[in-house]
């Protein structure tokens, strides 16, 4: 019976923490940090669904052993490819608004150190100064570059990761392209490994 009050204390305690440090980083980013977990939420979604439509076996599977694909629901599996379409520009959409959201958050993390920050912002933002505290601004002081921190967390490299293989498998996608060399679009379409490898990294970082 205590071991079970126990769990139940720590739990809270956990939930709690977790709802504080949500509060106190709102209060510096704002609706901006709302942006870029609500459109990583949609990114996590979408990058699940984004390789189901393309697995052969899957499809096939479905098509001649699943009972519930029948009549019209059936023919809605040879439209696979449009829906792999239509997911991937909710990925293009979703993941604009994360690196928007971020640029913010970073805007906003860096003018929370300057002079003119004053009040609860500017005291949530000088947490970490004093040694064994730990903060909540990644951005130290006013003249800390916000591009050399990025790069300097395995958030940031990960995100960048992310953003290249993205552009190149989206860019390479275009049905000009696909047209004229149809071997581009396979080959960079395999960056999806670093893609998906970069995603993990950047969700754990």
């Amino acid at each position: 019976m205590k071991e079970i009050i126990c769990r139940q204390q720590t739990s809270k305690a956990v939930v709690m923490g977790c709802w504080i440090l949500n509060e106190n980083l709102s209060i510096i980013l704002a609706s901006t940090l709302a942006w870029a977990r609500a459109s990583a939420v949609c990114l996590n979604f979408n990058c699940m669904l984004i390789l189901l439509p393309i697995s052969r076996n899957l499809i096939s599977f479905m098509r001649g052993t699943s009972i519930c694909f029948r009549g019209p629901w059936r023919r809605q599996l040879d439209k696979n490819l449009k829906f792999h379409k239509l997911v991937a520009y909710g990925i293009a959409i979703n993941a604009t608004i994360h690196i928007v959201a971020h640029l913010c958050n970073l805007e906003r993390y860096h003018w929370a150190q300057s002079a003119e920050a004053d009040g609860f912002l500017a005291a949530l933002s000088k947490l970490g100064d004093t040694p064994n505290e730990t903060y909540l601004n990644p951005i130290r002081t006013f003249h800390t570059s916000t591009i050399t921190e990025t790069l300097t967390t395995i958030s940031g490299i990960s995100g960048l990761l992310i953003s290249l293989a993205l552009t190149l498998i989206m860019t390479s996608s275009t049905e000009f392209i696909r047209q004229m060399s149809y071997e581009l679009f396979w080959y960079t379409h395999h960056v999806f490994i670093i893609f998906f490898i970069s995603l993990a990294v950047h969700g754990a970082g």
